[in-house]
């Protein structure tokens, strides 16, 4: 990316992330094989970042070094440690990457407790929507790895998309992601849903609206019942609708 000095002068950055969630015994030379080879290929200034998801302990080097007949090489990188962060803070916090950062732990945190992760999961979507200081385009991508991350079985997937259903409604004057096209799939599907329950509701409307010019022709009950497939009380209410 490009960066503008504080002199005012301008600067090329590669930033080069890895994110890690195993021990890996040849991690360090990976990262330094990555980094040659986009030196190589760009000769741009590279920062490198490499992001421990596991909760477990780990013995990371957080070097890669060579050492051959006077030849030496000592490559260092920044280590970032997803569950070195507090929840309250992370929770408590404006930044849209502390929510990614959570987001990861929990991964971990409900591994096999599908309830504890469908909560989670839930109030972590509705505030991501709700708050209007996000970039509507970052948290699109963000929904998007949430979606990715925190996978639930079919009927709490959903069970989600039903509650956010309405929300999306709340919403809809205030946000740009209802771009079904590039929804996240708990989004794409609340959309759905809407589309589904928009169809339903227009079938039944056309269906009343029958109704109604067939009581205006003194049809019987029964034939605008079978007409229609309206039940006797919802034809009586029209009725009285009209008296």
């Amino acid at each position: 990316m490009k960066v503008y000095l504080k002199e005012g002068g301008e600067q090329w950055i590669l930033i080069h992330i890895e994110v890690q969630g195993v021990n890996e015994e040849d991690f360090s030379k990976r990262m330094f094989q990555y980094f040659y080879r986009i030196f190589d290929r760009y000769e741009k200034k590279i920062a490198a970042l490499a992001i421990m998801t596991s909760p477990y302990k780990n013995n990371y080097p957080k070097s890669f070094q060579y050492d051959f007949f006077c030849t030496t090489l000592n490559y260092k990188y920044t280590i970032c440690k997803v569950f070195d962060y507090d929840d309250d803070m992370l929770r408590h916090s404006d930044s849209l990457f502390s929510k990614i950062i959570l987001a990861a732990k929990y991964l971990y945190k409900t591994d096999n407790e599908e309830q504890k992760r469908y909560v989670f999961k839930s109030q972590l979507m509705r505030e991501l929507i709700r708050n209007q200081s996000y970039s509507r385009l970052s948290v699109q991508a963000v929904l998007h790895f949430v979606d990715y991350l925190l996978k639930l079985p079919k009927e709490l997937e959903q069970q989600l998309f039903q509650s956010i259903y309405p929300l999306l409604g709340e919403e809809r004057k205030l946000m740009e992601l209802y771009n079904k096209d590039n929804a996240s799939p708990t989004i794409y599907n609340a959309f759905d849903l809407e589309r589904i329950q928009g169809r339903e509701e227009g079938i039944l409307e056309a269906r009343k609206s029958i109704a109604r010019n067939l009581l205006k022709q003194k049809l019987a009950l029964e034939a605008i019942i079978a007409a229609t497939q309206l039940s006797k009380e919802e034809i009586e209410a029209l009725q009285s609708e009209l008296q």
